[in-house]
């Protein structure tokens, strides 16, 4: 658990790393019923549901100049009201190398704190 997750009395902390983005999907899907914040390359989007939010995240990486490999970054915890929640990192690598690439790309979905 880090400082942050301490400060915000978050509990239940699981964080994921994996190569692709079926994790993402996946832990999308588990949250079905949510709603969404996804900040893009472009623009930022609130208020998604599940399935407009792989629609437009799907937009986001077909629409990109570059190919990349893409490494997905997911915590799951609950807040300190008792919901649960969702961080979710896309990071799209354009070169083979982990070093500092101007081409680099950093999707972020969370979820929004309100259950509607």
């Amino acid at each position: 658990m880090g400082m942050i997750d301490y400060l915000k009395r978050r509990t239940n902390i699981v964080e994921i790393e994996s190569d692709g983005l079926n994790a993402a999907i996946g832990s999308i899907r588990d949250f079905e019923g949510r709603r969404f914040t996804l900040k893009g390359m472009q623009r930022n989007y609130t208020g998604l549901d599940s399935d407009r939010l792989l629609k437009q995240l799907e937009y986001e990486l077909n629409h990109m100049a570059v190919l990349y490999r893409y490494i997905t970054k997911i915590k799951t915890y609950t807040d300190r009201k008792g919901q649960a929640q969702l961080y979710l990192q896309v990071l799209g690598k354009a070169g083979m190398l982990s070093k500092y690439n101007p081409l680099d790309i950093r999707l972020k979905i969370v979820t929004e704190n309100h259950i509607g």
